[in-house]
């Protein structure tokens, strides 16, 4: 037999927002559509997965808007393809101790990156509750898994974190949420994204991996059955009663028709637009071309 093109993959984080790739390769999706997925690197979030897509380490990823769209303004050419979530599902979560946002003033904050999409949301809310940044610090923890122990261990007051680990935290060791930055902020979700290189020379590839996505996505919301298993490997940390319930949060999330949100977009464009050149325009970071196709066939 030929073997089928490969396709490689990076993961920004350990969560079920970014793991349909995983998902529709343990399902067998993406070898349905002609293609073998491989999981190039996983835990890349923040600028480090945006240089790697553009250095061509790997030829798709899952992460967050903010340094995609800090890539382009960089005159750099990633482009996003679709997005499962409109927001993030994505928290300031505080330790037991915690009652309060007041009460983190001389407190330590878990983030993957500070320039990333953690960082910049925590400070951002900070902002929002009038917290001066120098009496809270932000420390660069590098993953959720690191950032879920550091709470655990009480290395840090509270943590950024996804509904995964505030469902499974909140009865392990009572996390409770102090904003729902996703709410809160309104930024883009997490995205699929390549570059416009790649998707001038393997637009067939990038054709059929889209349209795994979205395959993908259907068997989360339909066949919880087929992903469980799958979602426990790969997060690591939840029991079967904490699958079922965070799959319960991500069915009702994703979408099945998975166009990003243009004003959460914008408001991306817009945190990183300060008069020095040109605002970028929607169509300079979102490429809906490969999407349209998919959910047109």
């Amino acid at each position: 037999m030929t073997p089928l093109p490969t396709v490689r993959l990076a993961l920004g984080l350990r969560s079920t927002a970014q793991s349909l790739g995983v998902i529709g390769r343990d399902a067998g999706v993406f070898r349905e559509q002609g293609l073998d997925l491989v999981i190039a690197r996983e835990e890349t979030a923040g600028p480090e997965g945006v240089r790697g897509l553009v250095a061509g380490e790997y030829d798709l990823a899952e992460f967050g808007a903010v340094p995609l769209v800090q890539a382009v303004y960089e005159g750099h050419d990633p482009v996003i393809l679709l997005a499962a979530e409109q927001t993030n599902a994505m928290y300031l979560l505080g330790a037991a101790r915690i009652g309060a946002p007041g009460e983190l003033l001389g407190q330590k904050i878990g983030v993957l990156s500070i320039a990333g999409q953690t960082g910049v949301s925590a400070a951002a809310m900070l902002d929002k509750w009038a917290l001066p940044r120098q009496d809270v610090e932000l420390v660069e923890l590098g993953t959720y898994p690191a950032i879920y122990r550091a709470l655990q261990d009480g290395g840090i007051a509270a943590g950024v974190l996804t509904a995964d680990y505030g469902v499974a935290g909140s009865v392990a060791f009572g996390l409770h949420r102090l904003a729902d930055l996703g709410q809160e902020l309104r930024f883009q979700g997490p995205i699929v994204a390549t570059t416009r290189r790649y998707a001038r020379a393997h637009p067939d590839r990038v054709q059929r991996a889209v349209t795994a996505y979205v395959r993908t996505i259907e068997l989360f919301i339909d066949q919880p059955q087929r992903v469980l298993a799958s979602m426990r490997r790969h997060l690591g940390f939840l029991d079967h009663a904490q699958a079922l319930a965070v799959h319960d949060v991500y069915s009702r999330r994703f979408q099945r028709q998975p166009h990003p949100s243009a004003a959460g977009l914008q408001r991306v464009i817009d945190l990183y637009a300060d008069g020095s050149r040109p605002a970028l325009r929607l169509e300079d970071v979102w490429d809906r071309t490969f999407l349209d196709r998919s959910l047109s066939a």
